[in-house]
This record gives structure tokens, C-alpha cells and sequence, in this order.
């Protein structure tokens, strides 16, 4: 288990543009290198979800599960009261109960991020503080990735390695939701002379930061854990070529 660290702000905010280093840790513990895919050119993608068909999948995505439970069933549905209406994005197949390496995992499909700045809004599907879930990134597949993922019940964060279906946690800490229906959750994997770190908001307050060198690149997406359905909104995703990371988080 990797020891949490915080960053002061000058310390995170002292190095701007050049010579930036693509550290790709491979030691123990390291994820295996992603498959030569494209790699992003783009600064940011975003996903509303509006122009997706209700009942389905969103395009460009792919949905698996991890551990033992039922098929994923990310699909679109109708919520006029979305960040963005007419549509979220809900996850309506739960874990078993107490089956916590069980993942239902959604990964973007054709693009590798390196250093990404990713933000989601998420809530209980059926209102109210309930489900487990956040965002992937560094992902090989649904058995490889990394997670920062939020129970609302409990008001805990996690940040995880899944190496080969097996859990490592990287560190947690509590949250303080804000009063909003819909909650932010913000992950960055960014790099400050030569060494990789972890960096997570939630509604709007940096709750975690640690060193992580084994962190390469890899596929960014959603995830949920646990009993409860859960539904996101605004995943966006930016790739980072700088390494002053954007504070404070941005409310996407």
C-alpha cells in the first residue's frame, strides 16, 4: 500500500511548460503496457450522452465485468433533470453483496491517454446518496486498470490498482458532498520532475494525492462497485501536456 501524500499548492503549481517527461513506470506491481493504439491528439473529449439512443450502450464504448457478477448493463436513459438533459448514462447491473473485486467496467474505446485531467458528475440512480463508482483511468482492460472511486453512502473515497482482477488500494479518504444532486468527481495522473503523481477532487476540494511511478498510460472510463445503481453525466476527459495541473477543479 502506497502511503497518501499532499501537495502544497506551490508545490504543484512551481513547474509549467517544457521538457516534459513521459515517465511510464514498469516496476512492481506496474500494469503492462497498453497495445499500440492511437494515442489522443486531442487537448479534450466530452461525453453528454444526449445524442446516444435510450436502451443502449453509448457509442465508442465497451462494457465488461470484473469478478464475479452479473453482465454490465451500461446503457442511456431519459433524465430531463441531467447536468445536461435529455439524457445520463445509468449502470442498473449490481454486484453481489460483499463482492468487493466485482467491477462493472466501461472503457473509451481507440484512444491512450498518457497524462489526463478527467471529470464526471455522478449520482444515485433512484435519487438520494446511494452507489459505489468513478473513474478509470490507465486502463489495459477490465482486469488492468487503475480507479478513483466514490461510496456516496459512506462519504469515502478510494483510489485503486486492479492488476489481473486483483485490488490493491493505493489510499482512502472521507469527502464532504455538497448540497447538489449531482456530485463532481475530478482524477488527474500528471507528472512534476520526472515523477508521476495522483491527484483527486471531489465537489470542488483536492481529497487525495499520492506518488504512483507505475502508473503508465493506458484507457480512461467509468466504474461502478456495490449493490446500487449508479448514473454519470459530462465525462470529460483532457489530455495534459503541461505539468502545472488546473486547480481549483473545474465543474464539469
Amino acid at each position: 500500500m502506497i502511503t497518501p501524500r499532499f501537495f502544497g499548492a506551490g508545490v504543484l503549481v512551481g513547474v509549467l511548460l517544457g521538457g516534459l517527461v513521459f515517465a511510464e513506470g514498469q516496476g512492481a506491481g506496474a500494469i503492462p503496457p497498453a497495445k499500440r493504439e492511437q494515442t489522443t491528439s486531442d487537448l479534450r473529449h466530452f461525453w453528454n450522452f444526449d445524442s446516444d439512443r435510450p436502451g443502449e450502450t453509448p457509442n465508442g464504448f465497451s462494457a465488461s465485468t470484473t469478478g464475479q457478477g452479473p453482465s454490465a448493463q451500461w446503457k442511456i436513459e431519459a433524465d430531463p433533470q441531467a447536468p445536461s438533459g435529455p439524457n445520463r448514462l445509468i449502470q442498473a447491473a449490481p454486484c453481489p453483496s460483499g463482492a468487493s473485486t466485482c467491477f462493472q467496467v466501461l472503457l473509451v474505446e481507440g484512444t491512450i491517454y498518457k497524462y489526463p485531467d478527467l471529470a464526471v458528475r455522478m449520482r444515485g440512480a433512484s435519487g438520494g446518496n446511494q452507489g459505489t463508482g468513478g473513474l478509470v483511468f490507465g486502463a489495459q482492460d477490465a482486469r488492468n486498470f487503475y480507479a478513483a472511486i466514490v461510496d456516496l453512502a459512506t462519504d469515502t473515497l478510494e483510489v485503486i490498482r486492479v492488476l489481473d482482477g486483483q485490488v490493491t488500494l493505493l489510499g482512502r479518504q472521507l469527502v464532504k458532498r455538497d448540497k447538489s444532486e449531482w456530485h463532481r468527481l475530478r482524477a488527474q495522473h500528471n507528472t512534476i520532475l520526472s515523477k508521476d503523481y495522483v491527484e483527486v477532487s471531489f465537489d470542488g476540494r483536492v481529497v487525495f494525492s499520492t506518488w504512483e511511478k507505475a502508473l503508465g498510460s493506458g484507457k480512461i472510463g467509468l466504474v461502478t462497485r456495490g449493490e446500487a445503481a449508479l448514473a454519470f453525466d459530462n465525462l470529460n476527459a483532457i489530455q495534459l501536456f503541461s505539468q502545472r495541473p488546473l486547480s481549483p477543479p473545474a465543474a464539469y
